[in-house]
């Protein structure tokens, strides 16, 4: 049994679970960034109680991706395919990224790349370190420049999160055999969010368990990103602020 899922195991949340609450606080996060954030306040004056609200979906929104991060190295320790699961994340990401733009920046932006290229590198960045070991058991020189190279990757790309992102993954990657260690780790490299640090409360009572899904709602699960801000983006762009 893998010793990160010792404590605790049986009632809990299982990672499905933990995916429908980060789906969840995601649309929030997002309803804050396109509509109010690049549609209302960008389009009419500002209403201080909306705000609020937007501080509000914006803080809910920041449990999202640490709870992405552990859900990603679990995939990582489980999947049977490696090369299948990168390959999703590249083609995911490929998918995302014009809605992306176009819901948060109003139209084609370089500046910014979307949270799949993050998740894809954090992806190639643990490989590298697994591939990559000294006898001990430790990461060997390739496989910290392997890592690095992605962290390189991330700064230049403009990904979400970029270089905190990715060291958010990899400290959880690292600290994978000890639970405790593992959430306090994952809180600590969370900081550079408010509220974020919370997640790792969620992850806390993670079960271990996959828990059931359709292989309709896994599908969902990747869909959902690229589909939600496709719709924002329609809602903010040729709906509701014209």
């Amino acid at each position: 049994m893998n010793p990160a899922l010792a404590a605790p195991r049986g009632p809990g949340l299982s990672g499905t679970a933990l995916k429908r609450i980060a789906c969840l606080s995601m649309l929030l996060d997002h309803i804050g960034a396109s509509l109010l954030e690049n549609g209302l306040f960008r389009c009419s004056a500002i209403d201080p109680r909306l705000v609020g609200l937007d501080q509000l979906l914006r803080l809910v929104g920041r449990l999202a991706f640490p709870i992405y991060c552990f859900l990603l190295v679990e995939g990582f320790l489980h999947t049977h395919n490696l090369k299948k699961y990168t390959l999703r994340m590249l083609g995911f990401a490929l998918i995302s990224e014009w809605p992306f733009d176009w819901a948060f920046f109003s139209g084609v932006y370089w500046g910014h790349q979307n949270v799949y290229f993050t998740l894809l590198l954090g992806l190639l960045a643990m490989k590298a370190l697994d591939t990559y070991q000294t006898p001990e058991r430790m990461p060997a020189l390739k496989g910290i420049l392997g890592a690095a190279a992605c962290f390189l990757a991330a700064a230049l790309l403009h990904c979400d999160y970029d270089v905190l992102g990715l060291a958010l993954i990899l400290a959880l990657y690292m600290t994978r055999k000890d639970k405790r260690a593992q959430c306090i780790a994952g809180a600590v490299f969370s900081l550079f969010e408010p509220v974020a640090p919370l997640a790792f409360g969620l992850v806390w009572f993670y079960s271990g368990e996959r828990g059931g899904s359709s292989k309709l709602e896994q599908w969902a699960f990747y869909w959902f990103y690229p589909a939600h801000i496709f719709v924002l983006g329609v809602l903010a762009n040729l709906v509701l602020f014209r």
